[in-house]
This record gives structure tokens, sequence and C-alpha cells, in this order.
């Protein structure tokens, strides 16, 4: 059975000055070592050193940590190499908006303009509707408030001469305000037979094709803002000591094999009791416009001492 001795105690064992208790075969190690000349001693060191039951002082040091998360890197400062603990963590790239586009009404699709994958400009026009019905419902409303209108200020003109009595005045101006109703429903409705885009973006997914009709609520496209994206990262809870908005660190994204700086810019608002662990969001310090939503890459933290 081989016994695990550190550096250090070899020199105490060397010395003469280990003052702790030794176990048997410790024991019985040094008795064999005080019958050794000097040169077999040597020899016997080295072997020991060699298949590894003498821990060098970074193995010392890798037992305080877990290897599976953080990494020790030497650094040189002022001449000495320290240890500087750094921590890996998984983070997915996100976009900050994105949306579905559908409708609330029946509607028949007459052409859509971009296709998966295109860009597209806030306000540029992606989906219209065929509206012809609600075009002609409109005209019809509009001749019918136009006609409500005109006998509502004849009935005033007779009113001042005493030709037309109150309640009848009071009738035309009721019917003419809801004609006036009418007409602003139908003119919301015709504002939906085209959907435009909320601001500059990607299309995501395309779920509906031309010449087919729309039930309310069907979801036709996918979209987002491919110019803000961030990081979404869940992190230990008792980062929280030393945490906080504004600190850079570097992300190496898989999908591009690239290294980007990102910058801590808000922690999220619950800890989960279970994993104690927590949310934490940052975005690119520098504009990537080859980065996707979706990728994914791997966040280095330096942890403090």
């Amino acid at each position: 059975m081989f016994v695990e001795i550190s550096v250090k105690q070899i020199a105490e064992l060397k010395n003469g000055e280990l003052s702790f208790n030794l176990t048997p075969q410790l024991s019985i190690l040094m008795q064999k070592l005080e019958q050794m000349k000097s040169c077999n001693y040597i020899i016997f060191i080295c072997a020991l050193w060699s298949i590894g039951h003498i821990p060098n002082s970074y193995a010392e040091f890798s037992e305080l940590i877990d290897l599976s998360e953080l990494t020790v890197v030497e650094e040189i400062k002022d001449n000495i190499i320290q240890p500087v603990l750094k921590a890996e963590i998984r983070g997915l790239i996100t976009p900050l908006r994105e949306t579905v586009l559908s409708t609330d009404v029946t509607a028949k699709i007459s052409y859509i303009r971009v296709k998966d994958g295109d860009h597209f400009k806030q306000g540029e026009k992606l989906i219209q509707f065929d509206c012809d019905r609600q075009k002609a419902e409109l005209r019809a409303a509009e001749a019918e408030a136009k006609a409500r209108k005109l006998m509502f200020r004849n009935n005033q003109d007779l009113s001042q001469f005493n030709a037309v009595g109150s309640l009848e005045l009071e009738v035309s101006k009721a019917q003419f305000d809801k004609t006036l109703a009418e007409l602003n429903v139908i003119k919301v409705r015709h504002q939906k037979c085209a959907i435009k885009a909320p601001w500059n973006g990607r299309v995501t997914e395309v779920n509906a094709h031309v010449h087919e009709v729309i039930e309310p609520g069907r979801e036709i496209m996918k979209i987002l803002d491919d110019n803000s994206l961030e990081i979404e990262m869940i992190v230990p809870s008792n980062w929280l000591r030393w945490l906080e908005p504004g600190i850079n660190s570097p992300i190496a994204v898989d999908e591009t094999g690239k290294n980007y700086e990102i910058i801590i810019s808000r922690i999220g608002a619950r800890v989960d009791p279970v994993s104690q662990t927590v949310r934490l969001y940052a975005s690119f310090k520098d504009k990537a416009s080859d980065i996707l939503a979706g990728m994914s890459g791997t966040v280095i933290f330096d942890l403090p001492e």
C-alpha cells in the first residue's frame, strides 16, 4: 500500500522535524528510509513523485474547488505566478423583442411581401388582405353619415323658425351620431386590411399562404428584432454578493467560433429556492452582425478572491 505525503512533509521527514502522529504504515516507511543510503533515498523519493503519490501544490489547491465548474489560470503579476479562479457559464442569445402577427377578423390573404429570413423596416407593409368588401362597406357608411348630417343641419335651420319640433331635432341629431360611430368602426376594420412592421427586424417563420382565408387569432407570421439581442444565463445565487450591472465578460459563441465582449445589463428579480440560482442578462458591448438569436456560448467570469 502506498502512502500519500506532501513535499513539505518529505522535507520535514528528512530534517527530523515532523511533529504529528504517524500511521503504522508511515512509521514502517520511515524506518526503511533511515536504513537507506543517501543515493537510494533520492531514488526512492523520485519514484514516488513519478507515480503521483506525492501531490504538488496545485494538486492540493484543486481539492478546494470543483474543477468541473472552475478553472485555475496562472496569471503573472509582479513576476509572481498567481492562480486566478474563472467560472464558465452557458449563455443563450435571445431577442429583446419578438412577436406573432395575426388578425382579429376573418380575411383572405392577397399577398405576403416577405419570406422566412427576410429583413424589413419599421412601417413596411408585410401582409395584405383582400378588403374589397370592407372598402364597399366604408363607402356606404360614409354616404349614410353624409345623409344624416344633412338631415340634422336642415332640422337645425327649421328650428330657428319653429318649423320643426324639438323631439324631431334631437332624433335627427342622435341618428347622425350613430352613423358617425358606425363609420368609425368600419374605418378601424379597414385599417386591418394590412399588417405593418412594428419595428426593424427579420422574419423567423411564415405560417400562412396567399389566397388563404385566415380565421381570427390564427398565427400568420413570427418576427423578431435582430438589432437588440441579449445573452440569458443562469448563475448561482451566491454570486449576488459581487455581481452587478456593468461587469464585462467574454463569451465564446459556439456557432461562430469567435469571442465577443458582453456587459451585464440586469439581474433577475427572483431566486429559484430549489436550485439556488438566478437569471442574469447581458448585452453585446459592440455590434455583432454575425450573431443570430438562438445561438449559444460559454461566458467566462473572473471570480473574486
